[in-house]
């Protein structure tokens, strides 16, 4: 919990608190510092911020509370819940109707934690509200195409993420590229809007505007995903032709987008950064040194296109990693150990073989805390964010 931040959620429905509620002022002879509580919270909760919540407390004594929780997400309809609770030391703890037990937690920095745990005591969601503003805005746009289909012009989804109190830009950017689906065996993860706001939120406090292209089939975007899969469609094909094949058509998407990013008034097309996680992150750096588009750095995050499980995976990556040397600049390439997908010595591996192809950049890589997989590293910012401060200076984009 401790490295979790208030942001805003990722969910495209939004929870509603009842136009009655109504905040009283906090007793004088509260104990402590149980006045904080007081007010509307704001943020997520589940996995991925698919969750928004908002908590209003409304009364509070040095023994109980009143307050109302709301809650929404794209499988869940929005709904509000006026529940009493108890003060136990640190905690506000209340009974929903559901059975479940909703725990808030106030940090010393003025947050608050929220835990929703199931009737049989399992974790059924976490996140973290705050009442202060956040330092950015979120939005979804649609990204013109070539391509038709039945008749109809398809888009591909956009979330924009800009930065509070900086105008209406135009701002430096970070493209960020989402991966696969895992094995690509489970068809509803393909519809997933793919974000990561631990990135957004870097990037973010510095200033910069964050794009997240979902390409063909992926997120809402239109079209059908097809990154490389087998016949039958049940999984992505260990095939050497296939799965390269798949990257092309990536990277046709990916010209897509770039047509579209350098129109944008919002863009600092002298200031752009490309990056991304897994798939994502290869295929950025396969995308910069194959397009002369003027990024001045390339963020790669465990970057790999098939997983060692596939045993033409060396083969298949070192390519699309040798495309990428061409780009002639200094890359960040960052990876985290205990990942399913990307051992580090096979990462290494093709760490090596992009530099033996003329290729520049830093290799680092990173333990992460028990129980947590590497792949996922680019949602641990506290290991990464001194790298990346120090590589954003390097390049001289700090």
């Amino acid at each position: 919990m401790a490295s979790l931040m208030p942001a805003i959620s990722e969910s495209p429905v939004i929870a509603t608190l009842p136009t009655d509620v109504a905040i009283a002022s906090p007793p004088e002879n509260l104990t402590g510092t149980l006045a904080r509580w007081s007010g509307v919270w704001t943020g997520w909760a589940c996995r991925s911020q698919l969750c928004d919540v908002k908590v209003a407390v409304e009364t509070i004594s040095n023994s109980s509370a009143t307050l109302v929780y709301a809650s929404a997400s794209a499988t869940q309809a929005p709904f509000f819940e006026r529940v009493s609770a108890e003060i136990s030391g640190e905690e506000i703890r209340s009974r929903l109707r559901t059975g479940s037990t909703l725990v808030l937690r106030l940090r010393s920095g003025g947050d608050m934690e929220m835990v929703l745990l199931k009737p049989d005591n399992q974790l059924g969601a976490a996140g973290v509200l705050t009442k202060g503003p956040l330092g950015y805005t979120r939005s979804v746009d649609r990204v013109p195409t070539p391509w038709t289909e039945n008749g109809q012009t398809q888009t591909l989804e956009m979330v924009v993420y800009q930065p509070i109190g900086k105008g209406q830009g135009p701002f430096p950017t970070l493209i960020f590229n989402h991966g696969s689906t895992g094995n690509g065996d489970r068809p509803e993860l393909f519809r997933y809007t793919f974000s990561a706001p631990t990135v957004t939120r870097y990037f973010t406090d510095i200033g910069w505007q964050v794009l997240f292209p979902q390409r063909r089939g992926r997120g809402k975007s239109d079209g059908l995903y097809d990154e490389g899969f087998r016949a039958d469609r049940s999984g992505y094909a260990c095939q050497t032709n296939i799965s390269l094949a798949g990257l092309d058509r990536a990277q046709v998407d990916m010209d897509v987008v770039m047509d579209h990013v350098v129109q944008r008034k919002d863009v600092d097309t002298t200031r752009m950064l490309i990056g991304g996680v897994s798939r994502g992150g290869i295929l950025s750096a396969s995308f910069a040194g194959t397009r002369r588009i003027g990024f001045k750095g390339v963020i790669n995050f465990v970057g790999g296109w098939m997983g060692e499980r596939c045993s033409y995976a060396e083969s298949i990556n070192q390519t699309a990693f040798h495309r990428a040397a061409a780009y002639g600049r200094p890359m960040l390439w960052l990876y985290g150990d205990k990942d399913p997908f990307y051992s580090l010595s096979h990462s290494r591996k093709n760490f090596d073989a992009f530099v033996a192809a003329g290729g520049k950049g830093q290799f680092l890589s990173y333990m992460p805390e028990a129980g947590q997989s590497g792949h996922f590293l680019h949602g641990m910012p506290t290991l990464w964010q001194g790298a990346m401060d120090d590589y954003l200076h390097q390049i001289n984009m700090q």
